[in-house]
Order: C-alpha cells, then sequence, then structure tokens
C-alpha cells in the first residue's frame, strides 16, 4: 500500500510540475507590449516590383529604427539599399498584435517603392527581439532582425570594447568584388572615437583577410556610423543604431554598390 501511494504521490507531483511548465509556456501578448524603440537590420531580395520600381530589382540591405508608441503606432527610420542604390527609407506604420506575440505591420513603402505592403513578425525574450519578413507583396525574399534599445540617449562612450563582427549580403559594384559577401571578425573600439579590427571577408568564393582601423561616432539617438579605410585603398562607411545598452549595433554598409547588413555583438 505504501509504494502504491509512494507511486501516486510521485505521478501526482509530475503532473503538477507539468502543468506548471504549461503555464509558463503561455506567455501572452497585447498591443502595449510592443513599445520602445528596437535597432533593426534587414537582408535578403526584391525579385518583383511594379514597373516603376523595376529598376530597383535585386539585392536588399537595410538598417535603422521601429520606435513603437505601444498603442498601435510605428515610426521607422533607417537606410535601406536597393539593389547597391542606398537611400533613407522613412516610414511610419500600425501594427496588430495576437495574443500569441505575432505582430503584424501595415505600411505604404517608401519611395521610390510606393507600395501597400503587410510584414509579420513574432516576439521573443520577453518581447526584446523580433524576426519580421515581409509577407505582402508576394515576390520577395525579405528578412529583419530587431533588438531593443534600454537607453533614451546616447553617447560616444555607449560603444566601447570588443564586438564580433557579423555581415552578408551581396555586393554589385565594384566589379572586382561583385558577388556574395560574408565578413566574420572582431572589432575593439577605445569608447572615445576610435575602433581597430580585424576580419575575414568572402567575396564570392575569394576570401581576403583586412586589418583595418578607424574613427566612429554615436549620436543621442543611438546612431552609429564608422569610418575606415580598406586594405585596398578604398574608404568605408558603416551605419545603424545601438541595441541593448550598447551591447549590439544593427547595421549596414552605406557604400553605394553594397547591399550588405547584419549585426556586431559585443564579447562580454
Amino acid at each position: 500500500m505504501m509504494k502504491l501511494l509512494k507511486g501516486s504521490i510521485g505521478l501526482a507531483a509530475l503532473y503538477l510540475l507539468g502543468s506548471g511548465l504549461a503555464l509558463q509556456g503561455a506567455i501572452t501578448c497585447t498591443t502595449a507590449d510592443y513599445v520602445g524603440t528596437y535597432a533593426f537590420y534587414t537582408t535578403g531580395a526584391l525579385l518583383q516590383l511594379p514597373p516603376a520600381g523595376a529598376a530597383l530589382i535585386g539585392p536588399f540591405a537595410q538598417a535603422g529604427i521601429f520606435t513603437s508608441d505601444g498603442a498601435g503606432n510605428v515610426i521607422i527610420e533607417s537606410n535601406a539599399s536597393y539593389n547597391g542604390l542606398v537611400l533613407p527609407g522613412p516610414a511610419v506604420t500600425t501594427y496588430t498584435i495576437t495574443p500569441e506575440c505575432v505582430v503584424t505591420f501595415s505600411l505604404t513603402l517608401p519611395f521610390p517603392l510606393s507600395v501597400p505592403s503587410t510584414f509579420t513578425s513574432v516576439l521573443s525574450t520577453g518581447n526584446r527581439q523580433n524576426v519580421v519578413m515581409i509577407t505582402d507583396p508576394p515576390g520577395s525574399v525579405v528578412v529583419g532582425r530587431h533588438v531593443k534599445q534600454d537607453q533614451r540617449f546616447c553617447a560616444v562612450s555607449d560603444f566601447t570594447g570588443a564586438y564580433q563582427i557579423d555581415i552578408a549580403g551581396t555586393i554589385s559594384s565594384p566589379k572586382e568584388a561583385a558577388g556574395l559577401f560574408q565578413s566574420l571578425g572582431r572589432l575593439v573600439s577605445d569608447g572615445n572615437g576610435n575602433f581597430a579590427g580585424k576580419s575575414i571577408g568572402n567575396f564570392a568564393g575569394r576570401q581576403v583577410t583586412e586589418d583595418f582601423k578607424g574613427t566612429y561616432d554615436v549620436n543621442g539617438k543611438c546612431g552609429l556610423t564608422l569610418k575606415y579605410v580598406t586594405t585596398t585603398g578604398q574608404s568605408a562607411t558603416i551605419g545603424g543604431y545601438l541595441g541593448g545598452h550598447g551591447d549590439s549595433a544593427a547595421v549596414m554598409v552605406l557604400n553605394p554598390g553594397w547591399a550588405v547588413s547584419g549585426m556586431l555583438r559585443a564579447q562580454q
């Protein structure tokens, strides 16, 4: 009898534990849960566009911020590369959110596209991260990754220490660098406007190791700009926004001909 009783208690404990885990997993969201500013980068390709935007068909990259009021409205500030043509990409959008934390954004894409569009995303990590993809109109493959900002005001000193480099995309010009691109590496910032780094770049299968150093700036809205000269003597500019407490940065290459974006992540 005692063995049977102990077994029953054990089964009951497992049942209660399982129920608790199920309850913990039942995370729900409301419109107010998506609030604040999120740094983001986007990568992909525009494959079908209306005739007026046909020249923009090709690889796409973007970096900027989404600022939500928690009441269904978002302001987007960004730069975007359309097949290597880099333009500012401001937009105003509305959003809805389901109890399962699925967010739907409705907006008209900025000029020169000017197309009504829908993006769908799923929040994670306590609503601090977001993965966003275009779902309408069909014919394009575009995915964005968002990370929440924790600071209302930033300065140069907020970008300090060692960061992993992880950027990728497509280069259309210059011709000698054209093709798929990926770069991994390490960047170290002194917190005073200077940085140095080392990376391995893969240019359409051709690997190039680069040592570089340059200067950077951070504005009050946590916008980050890095400038340096490559080993081949070309000037390069990378722009984006800090996330968290400066422990990440969503960035893109601002040079014409590049549709390359990604993330810098603090190593510590």
